[in-house]
């Protein structure tokens, strides 16, 4: 670590390694975080690596269990200093330092540029409570353009190293804003359009697998992926979200982009991309472009309310109709009975057509004939005579499963679309669908499957579950 105060010659630099560059905000790909074991010099007091971890000099390095893994700097003894090189700032302006540092009883750690002649203050280490209880540490200065070699220098022993950054101050100003906590508390970090690898998204403010609120813009969303490198899971945010659910302390990387959503009725709420999203494996029949036309013969069909209210109910519905058909797969049940019966000790209402079997098709895996018939007279399609065309048009398909969500009480007490747009909440729509099959402890497993179903498409959607229970 580099001494600030003592005046040592410093014949190091030519060592240094190539310019690295800070960038402003809408360059975000030019940000910089040096880890601690990646140095270009250092002074150490005592001899050997007592880590034994990723080099083999003097300079004592371990493992680290801090958010991100890979290694910090430890057994730091008063003087001792570390140097990384080739940091270059473009413009003169305000930065933000940040040191990432863990320390029982608390400590005192300077930072410098170009071997003490400019002097950036020292550093209070709070005690964090162990060696591995990390806390980040900050500064706002302001450094002119220039060139330089970063030091971090020791005055007292007692504490761990992990990273340093040096950040333009940009504020949390942005079309994204995350924030650490649920409901916009701790730290925030702005972003504009633009990707953001693990890397470049903390050294603007935010933290890795710690974001849990946020705010986007009119017009724009952010995808927040759970890998450094845009993969693994993921969830697309429009408008603010207090909490993030399932994708809580989850993000390492963030795209920001226009708004893909910005069709009118259904498409206006759920997008493609989303669809897709939710319905990675799915069966070709059920169309995204099926659905968009189904939901306009019920335009109040995810067009209830606000637009949390309305991504709320697409959830809910797509939901259950993931569980009924296995995540879209199942376009017939499997067991094709003749489900022909007397609902109502009237054998001439619905009677079923010669050579016609009425089982479970579609998205809410429609059946009896009675159902067919009513749907059908709904819908102005004949679907006691043609039960097949629920299994052969898939804009039918979508209509027969928004017919039951919208109209019809089933096994509960009032239609799905009441329930979830009424404050009863998630559950009641599983009451409507299975009743005490599931419900009132029928089948907790089952209520547990949809409401999985239901928290990951609200995470995608970028709302929230609302007023209500979730179960049953």
């Amino acid at each position: 670590m580099f001494n600030f105060t003592r005046g040592l010659h410093r014949s190091w630099f030519p060592l240094l390694a190539a310019g690295l560059t800070l960038g402003p905000l809408a360059l975000p790909s030019q940000a910089v975080v040096f880890q601690a074991e990646s140095y270009s010099n250092f002074y150490d007091t005592t001899p050997g690596n007592s880590g034994g971890a990723f080099r083999n000099d003097a300079v004592d390095i371990e493992t680290t269990t801090d958010s991100g893994g890979g290694h910090n700097v430890g057994w730091i003894e008063p003087n001792e200093w570390l140097v990384y090189g080739g940091l270059s700032i473009p413009a003169s302006g305000s930065y933000i330092i940040r040191m990432r540092v863990a320390s029982p009883s608390g400590a005192t750690a300077a930072v410098d540029l170009n071997g003490g002649s400019i002097s950036l203050g020292d550093f209070a280490i709070p005690a964090t409570g162990g060696w591995q209880n990390w806390t980040t540490v900050t500064r706002t200065i302001t450094i002119n353009a220039g060139t330089y070699n970063l030091g971090v220098f020791a005055r007292t022993a007692g504490w761990n190293f992990n990273w340093i950054e040096i950040v333009p101050n940009g504020g949390t100003s942005g079309l994204v804003t995350v924030y650490e906590h649920c409901n916009y508390g701790g730290w925030a970090a702005g972003f504009n359009t633009g990707s953001y690898d693990g890397n470049v998204m903390t050294s603007l403010g935010a933290r890795n697998d710690a974001i849990s609120s946020i705010r986007v813009a009119a017009g724009y969303e952010a995808v927040l992926y759970e890998n450094w490198d845009y993969s693994g899971a993921s969830v697309v945010v429009s408008g603010d979200n207090a909490c993030l659910n399932n994708f809580n302390d989850r993000a390492s990387s963030i795209i920001v982009r226009p708004a893909t959503n910005t069709g009118t009725g259904f498409s206006a709420v759920v997008s493609e991309a989303q669809f897709n999203q939710m319905f990675p494996g799915r069966n070709g029949f059920y169309t995204y472009a099926g659905l968009v036309a189904a939901a306009k013969t019920y335009p109040a069909f995810a067009g209830t309310g606000d637009l949390a209210a309305k991504k709320r109910e697409a959830a809910a519905a797509l939901a259950n109709f993931s569980h009924e058909t296995g995540g879209l797969v199942y376009v017939t049940e499997i067991a094709k009975g003749e489900y022909c019966g007397d609902w109502d000790n009237n054998p001439s209402t619905c009677p079923c057509a010669p050579g016609k079997r009425y089982y479970g098709r579609g998205p809410i895996q429609l059946s009896w004939n009675g159902n067919y018939c009513a749907a059908g007279a709904a819908l102005g399609l004949d679907l006691r005579a043609n039960p097949d065309l629920v299994e052969q048009n898939p804009t039918v398909a979508w209509q027969t499963a928004l017919w039951f969500w919208m109209t019809q009480a089933g096994a509960g007490y009032r239609p799905a679309h009441n329930a979830i747009n009424g404050g009863y909440g998630f559950g009641e729509t599983i009451r409507t669908i299975n009743g005490s099959l599931e419900c009132n402890g029928g089948n907790p497993a089952q209520v547990q499957s949809r409401i999985n179903e239901y928290q990951r498409f609200l995470n995608i959607l970028g709302t929230s579950a609302g007023p209500g229970n979730l179960g049953c």
